[in-house]
């Protein structure tokens, strides 16, 4: 890959802007800006990947930094959740008639709904992909998966400093019931947020760069973390995928089995994110899908991708729901999107059984359609404890690996080649699935609130003007 010819378009583009007649205002060169970031982002993926062709360093830095990052995200993301989720829940429940309490319990709700049925079609995808035999000989009973799940929660209940950040905001939102001025605070930080949400589209290329120089180092990676627990590549199995054949033996098998996990998520969770729009069509005739992709997918998807992380990108998704979807009740889009980065992440429940089938196929370890339904109850309820970060399926693989009865002396591997394989491009696609399913799902729960939890705000409007 050439390199320098692809800086010197990149800068073309960039500069666009800035050639364009009276774009001299930075307001006239933003807009530009984001005209063309799907291009520039684009653009800068593929340089990504050629400076980590041509620089070893930079590919190591970059694959250290990403760990480095992960790691960073599990403090950060409870900060973020507690900030936003708590002023949303607080200007609801200060609502008269207690509707406010019962909008919340029906979104609650439909995010389980729609994460029970995400448990559905990702098992069920999986067992297609994988060609995986509906019962063997299980291992692994109904009494075992049970009192699995239940211990995984009550440890996630106890230790999750994801847990710690809804416990803070409920005890905050509490006290602001009694104590007004910390509400409307806590609401003003929150729209200050939301004004912010347009002002990360510009570090959209530099995250993107980091992704491209990722995956191209990611072979070598896997290869050093399975060597280091004693296996090695020329024993892993073929892959047969939808009655396609992979051969894994070698750096490029590993990488195409990578590309073919990250391409199965993607696949699995644009179908998934595709029928919620025809529901969404079905139930609001006003809605237009071609506009959905034109206006708001376009414009907040390269950031979900390229980052990762649905915390990250809160604040653009708030911005661009609010600027697209004007209809749509600030504290409805405000809980739905907030809440929704970490009570409605699909497309991560669906990745957690995508990678399991990729891996035990790896592996050569046989699972069937029932012992994979029967990690869905672990599924469904550790996936509360988890925020809208990359590498979120750090929890999943230990326990996962338990309730499969993963082998003692291939756990190891097991774990290594899952946490590897759960970044770049998996990660990227099911981040973008969970983050605009809630926009969808703001959209369908607004209709909701309107027909049946309609909200007297005087209250919260008397207490605005009293202070």
């Amino acid at each position: 890959m050439d390199t320098n010819r692809v800086s010197n378009f990149i800068f073309r583009v960039i500069s666009v802007p800035i050639q364009i007649p009276g774009a001299l205002s930075g307001t006239n060169i933003y807009k530009s800006f984001e005209k063309y970031s799907p291009v520039i982002t684009i653009l800068f993926f593929l340089l990504g990947i050629g400076i980590a062709s041509r620089s070893a360093i930079f590919a190591v830095i970059i694959d250290r930094g990403m760990s480095g990052l992960t790691d960073a995200y599990q403090y950060l993301a409870p900060i973020a959740i507690y900030i936003i989720l708590t002023p949303s829940l607080t200007k609801i429940l200060l609502a008269k008639k207690g509707n406010g309490t019962k909008f919340i319990g029906n979104t609650i709700l439909g995010f389980a709904i729609l994460r029970f049925w995400a448990c559905i079609w990702g098992t069920l995808f999986t067992a297609i992909a994988f060609g995986l035999p509906f019962y063997l000989d299980g291992r692994v009973g109904f009494v075992e998966s049970t009192l699995g799940t239940l211990k995984s929660t009550g440890w996630m209940l106890t230790h999750s400093l994801y847990f710690f950040a809804i416990y803070a905001a409920v005890f905050t939102i509490i006290i602001s019931l009694k104590i007004t001025k910390i509400a409307i605070f806590l609401n003003k930080a929150v729209e200050g947020i939301e004004a912010a949400g347009r002002y990360f589209i510009p570090l959209v290329p530099l995250f993107m760069l980091a992704i491209g120089a990722y995956i191209y180092y990611l072979p070598q990676s896997i290869q050093e973390q399975v060597i280091s627990n004693g296996g090695s590549i020329a024993h892993l199995n073929n892959l047969s995928i939808f009655g396609f054949d992979i051969h894994t033996y070698t750096i490029t098998g590993v990488f195409l089995a990578y590309l073919a996990g990250g391409l199965l998520t993607g696949l699995a969770c644009m179908i998934w994110h595709c029928g919620l729009l025809l529901l969404t069509k079905y139930r609001e005739r006003k809605f237009s899908i071609k506009q959905y992709f034109k206006n708001y997918w376009v414009r907040v998807y390269p950031l979900l991708w390229s980052t990762s992380s649905e915390a990250l990108a809160t604040p653009l998704n708030l911005y661009l729901v609010e600027q697209y979807y004007p209809q749509v009740r600030p504290e409805v889009r405000r809980f739905v999107v907030g809440a929704g980065s970490f009570l409605n992440i699909n497309g991560t429940i669906i990745c957690v059984f995508i990678l399991t089938g990729l891996v035990t196929a790896l592996l050569g370890i046989e699972i069937s359609f029932i012992q994979l339904a029967l990690i869905i109850p672990l599924v469904f309820l550790i996936g509360y404890g988890i925020p809208g970060i990359p590498g979120e399926l750090l929890l999943f693989a230990g326990p996962v690996a338990a309730l499969l009865a993963i082998p003692e002396s291939a756990t190891p591997i097991f774990l290594a080649i899952y946490l590897g394989f759960q970044l770049g491009l998996p990660d990227s696609f099911r981040t973008g699935s969970n983050s605009t399913d809630n926009c969808v799902c703001a959209i369908l729960l607004d209709k909701t609130y309107k027909e049946k939890f309609e909200i007297q705000e005087r209250r919260w409007v008397d207490v605005m003007v009293t202070n």
